[in-house]
């Protein structure tokens, strides 16, 4: 590409992977920059320099985010498939053996990493959520959603790991 601009959106219309164009205010929008952000708020977190295998992870999830909004803007192939997912679940799997069970609310909070961590996690459910109205009307595949729906436990998980036990705990009534 020679130039960023293409001048192609300036009347509120964006184009989509499959060559199709739609307004900048439908729903299928709305997912794809809630993905956007969260893949730059993981490359937030990685950018507090967490350990060594959480950062593989987390750049995987980076890659994979872009696959998620590709699919999710139409493109042809769905590149996500039912072992991201269950990839995902073995990570939260690992990081839970170092974890204490959860006996009340967090609160998304605690050390920076690990607050940012709880950031992602809640634009994860938001894109997510995005996602499911804009399938409504658009065909986005089910290991995509469930890719969303798992992230969201794993960087739950990590949030916590990266907190290193010090939690923030809900005082209700406070």
């Amino acid at each position: 590409m020679a130039r960023i601009y293409t001048r192609s959106g300036d009347a509120g219309q964006t184009g989509l992977a499959n060559g199709s164009r739609i307004d900048k205010q439908d729903r299928l929008m709305e997912a794809i920059g809630d993905i956007d952000e969260l893949n730059a708020h993981v490359g937030l977190i990685r950018a507090d320099q967490p350990e060594a295998d959480i950062d593989q992870q987390l750049a995987l999830i980076q890659h994979q985010l872009f696959d998620v909004g590709a699919q999710v803007a139409q493109y042809k192939d769905n590149p996500i498939k039912a072992h991201h997912v269950k990839q995902l679940e073995q990570w939260i799997d690992q990081h839970q053996t170092r974890l204490q069970p959860i006996k009340q609310f967090i609160l998304p909070a605690g050390n920076r990493i690990g607050s940012h961590v709880h950031l992602a996690r809640s634009i994860c459910r938001r894109a997510e959520r995005h996602a499911w109205k804009a399938a409504q009307t658009h065909n986005i595949e089910t290991e995509v959603m469930q890719y969303l729906n798992r992230l969201s436990d794993y960087l739950f998980v990590l949030g916590r790991r990266l907190n290193g036990g010090d939690e923030v705990f809900w005082q209700p009534g406070q």
